[in-house]
């Protein structure tokens, strides 16, 4: 019975998650951006796609993503809401310190792949650091067949690789 327990569990993400989430997202603020609770409340309200992995009786991981025309301040975000119409944008990822090189991101990845199918989205975008270079970023989303459309420059020390990942519908 104990192996069931173990046996990752995605699920919605819910607003008992959200001080959980704040924490975990802290924990990496360097390679996201700040979220505090009222950051986290709005970008959930603007969510197509919010969702967890609860391992354990803990939640190890998030996954949150936006559609097109949300009105979301994020550059990146609206830099693909200029150049596509059709696309999932994944906003952050973040899975605990102790649990990175498990699989769970790749889990969610799947999960939220499955997802755009079934409501017919055929773009999954999202972008990371090239510099500074965000080195496990650039790996897993290559693994899991993003490929560059731009580089973009965010103020005067940030470039970020601009990534697509096409999906069948």
């Amino acid at each position: 019975m104990k192996s069931d327990m173990l046996t990752p569990v995605i699920r919605p993400a819910m607003v008992d998650d959200f001080t959980v989430i704040e924490s975990l997202n802290h924990s990496v603020v360097n390679l996201t951006s700040p979220m505090d609770a009222e950051r986290i409340q709005q970008l959930h309200a603007m969510s197509s796609y919010h969702r967890v992995i609860v391992q354990d009786s803990q939640l190890m991981a998030f996954l949150l993503v936006l559609g097109p025309d949300c009105d979301y301040d994020s550059v990146n975000y609206q830099w693909f809401d200029q150049h596509y119409d059709d696309f999932a944008y994944i906003d952050r990822i973040v899975v605990r310190d102790r649990s990175r090189g498990q699989g769970l991101g790749t889990i969610l990845y799947e999960d939220l792949f499955a997802w755009a199918i079934s409501q017919q989205i055929g773009n999954i975008v999202c972008e990371y650091n090239v510099e500074p270079l965000n080195e496990a970023s650039r790996k897993f989303h290559d693994v899991l067949g993003f490929q560059e459309v731009s580089l973009e420059r965010i103020g005067q020390a940030k470039r970020v690789s601009m990534q697509l990942r096409v999906l069948t519908v």
